[in-house]
C-alpha cells in the first residue's frame, strides 16, 4: 500500500487527509473501503439523492453478514461533501436528516 506522505497502514481510505492507494485493488476500491464505494454507488444510482439512513441501509444490505456503523457512513459522506464529490443538504423534521446527491 502506498501513501502520499510515505506512511503505511492496512486500511485504504481518504479520511485522514492523505490519499492512500492499495496496489492490490483496482478502480474505486484502490482508494476507498468497501462500504465507502457502496455508499457512493448508492447515491450515484439515485437521481433524486438519498438520506444518510437510506445510504446506510443499502450499504449494510450489500455488506451482509458484515455491518458498518451509521456514524462511519455519515462521516464518510460528509467528507465527500467537503471535498466536492457530493452535494448535501440538511432537512429538518423528526431529528435532522442529511440528504446527499451526486454533483
Amino acid at each position: 500500500m502506498l501513501f502520499v506522505d510515505g506512511a503505511r497502514d492496512s486500511s485504504p481510505n481518504t479520511m485522514n487527509g492523505n490519499i492512500e492507494y492499495d496496489t492490490a485493488e483496482s478502480g474505486l476500491r484502490a482508494v476507498l473501503k468497501d462500504y465507502q464505494e457502496l455508499a457512493l454507488r448508492a447515491i450515484w444510482a439515485t437521481p433524486e439523492g438519498l438520506g444518510s439512513k437510506a445510504v446506510w441501509d443499502r450499504v449494510n444490505a450489500e455488506l451482509k453478514p458484515n455491518t458498518i456503523s451509521r456514524a462511519s457512513v455519515i462521516n464518510f459522506l460528509e467528507s465527500m461533501k467537503e471535498i466536492g464529490v457530493l452535494k448535501g443538504v440538511e432537512k429538518t423534521g423528526k431529528g435532522m436528516q442529511r440528504m446527499f446527491e451526486k454533483l
